[in-house]
């Protein structure tokens, strides 16, 4: 029979007071990742302390970046990994950041960088360009190798083969379905061909008139109702047919049209201009419903075929999220100023320190623009010592503020950072912080009596004493590797079946710090 016996059970010191890792690399760089993909990198985060460490939370400060730990508690020399995964939505170049804060609120930074790229090499002139500058980009593509079909054989190929599913043919305001598939067929079936962009507001000339992109198959009756009236919710209807709706001047589609004529609309002011600034009035909504109603099957096997006649493509059923790269549609759409300056931690809590303690505060620029002036950093009472902080910093990087702290006396203290920046006129940063300084003990840790860890009997280990502040308990071999975690705080034994014999240290985690005990097993 196994037998176990105590060599140790005094407490040994184990604070995360000077928690210290070293990661395998400070940035990441992806290189080119296409939008269909994903890309995972991962860097070894490790251990050099005495004591176990735990990593408190990732922040990334971009959507299209996420990433996971493969083991949050890191043990004496161990090694985790901070797998980060890119899957970009837009071909354009990112630039990011990754801080890593632990659970003594010390923070550690990783440099993310890569490049989305489109599969489709129809849009790759379009890499990194945003506002006005995709636009325009847009635009040259869309009128390049662009050809005119004429509007009688631009109809021809709408009715019989675009708009065309086994000889039927939809109204797509009314839903009404006839069976034809030459012109004059839809003349006999009351069909129209509706310009979805109006022709009294432009469309009348070619190439306009013959663009198919605008153009649909509609009821006679419904394609007269419609008009020339801009697209809009329709609270009043004075006409309803087939979910569609006429009332005050606007006419709305029934939701299965909705996106398709957003994207149609979208595509004209793009491909053509905004004659008689039509779409103003509507391009608020119609860009509402281009992402709620996203492109389905039907609308891209419609775009692909018209591509196969025009030699042209709407790029806002390709690529849905290119809107979110534009500010205004009918209008000239300039760069825009975004100044975003945030902080890593909004309220901090640093464990244990010494006044030669050194720690890091990060400020990410999450905006567009350079932020050339940080400046005026104070702390409110003068316990944290302020050594240096980057005056600037570029759009995706950081600045970093590094501090110390007075030499006071044992004891926890309150202070309050304050940051002066030009992020906006006046626009300050307060970052309220707790620490402790002095080296942890026994007795600051769980005062007296002393806590007592032994093995109790072949499946328990006992504990005298237990902290009431205590919120986590923990077993760890001496390889660095967590067995067994424990959070049933009620209880002072803890099941403990482990037939392998050697050393463990159970760690007992208090708001003050942490206890360890060595136990051997034999």
């Amino acid at each position: 029979m196994r037998k176990y016996n105590l060599l140790s059970v005094f407490v040994l010191c184990a604070v995360f007071a000077q928690a210290q890792i070293t990661l395998s690399s400070p940035s990441i760089d992806f290189g080119d990742v296409l939008t269909t993909e994903e890309k995972e990198i991962a860097v070894d985060v490790t251990n050099e302390n005495t004591y176990p460490v735990k990593v408190d939370q990732t922040k990334l400060y971009s959507d299209d970046f996420s990433c996971r730990v493969t083991n949050t508690e890191i043990g004496v020399g161990a090694t985790s990994k901070i797998r980060v995964t890119f899957k970009p939505r837009h071909n354009i170049a990112y630039n990011s950041e990754l801080i890593v804060v632990l659970d003594d609120g010390a923070e550690y930074r990783i440099d993310i960088q890569g490049d989305g790229r489109y599969e489709d090499a129809y849009y790759s002139s379009t890499f990194n360009k945003s506002y006005q500058d995709l636009k325009d980009e847009l635009k040259t593509i869309l009128a390049r190798n662009y050809r005119n079909l004429g509007y009688t054989n631009a109809r021809d190929n709408m009715y019989g083969d675009i708009d065309n599913q086994n000889g039927n043919v939809t109204c797509v305001y009314t839903g009404r379905v006839s069976t034809f598939s030459t012109r004059s067929g839809a003349n006999s079936n009351n069909m129209n061909c509706e310009h979805t962009w109006p022709q009294s507001f432009g469309s009348s000339s070619e190439p306009q008139r013959a663009d198919i992109h605008h153009l649909f198959p509609t009821d006679g009756g419904t394609n007269s109702r419609r008009g020339n009236n801009p697209f809009g919710l329709v609270t009043n209807p004075s006409w309803t047919g087939g979910g569609s709706k006429l009332g005050s001047g606007l006419f709305e589609p029934r939701d299965e049209h909705k996106g398709a004529a957003a994207r149609a609309m979208l595509y004209f002011a793009i491909r053509y201009q905004n004659y008689n600034n039509f779409i103003n009035s509507q391009e608020d909504i119609l860009k509402q419903w281009h992402v709620t109603f996203q492109p389905t099957a039907w609308d891209i096997q419609r775009n692909e075929k018209i591509f196969g006649y025009q030699k042209n493509r709407n790029p806002f059923v390709d690529h849905p999220e290119f809107i979110e790269r534009m500010n205004k549609i009918g209008s000239n759409d300039p760069r825009p100023v975004i100044r975003n300056l945030e902080i890593s931690q909004k309220q901090i809590s640093y464990n244990y320190v010494t006044p030669s303690t050194n720690r890091t505060i990060y400020l990410v620029n999450n905006g567009n623009i350079e932020i050339p002036e940080i400046s005026n950093v104070t702390s409110k009472n003068g316990n944290i010592i302020i050594k240096s902080v980057d005056a600037t910093a570029l759009p995706g990087d950081v600045s970093a503020l590094l501090i110390t702290f007075k030499s006071l006396p044992d004891g926890t203290y309150d202070d309050e950072i304050t940051i002066d920046t030009d992020v906006q006129t006046g626009d300050v940063f307060k970052i309220p912080v707790t620490f402790t300084i002095g080296q942890a003990s026994v007795d600051d840790l769980i005062k007296k009596p002393l806590i007592a860890i032994y093995r109790a009997h072949n499946q328990t280990i006992h504990i005298d004493n237990l902290p009431k502040n205590v919120y986590d308990i923990e077993i760890w071999n001496s390889n660095g590797q967590m067995i067994l975690n424990d959070i049933s705080l009620t209880l002072n034994d803890i099941p403990f079946n482990n037939p392998n014999s050697g050393i463990y240290f159970v760690l007992v985690k208090t708001k003050a710090g942490a206890v360890a005990s060595k136990v051997l097993v034999y």
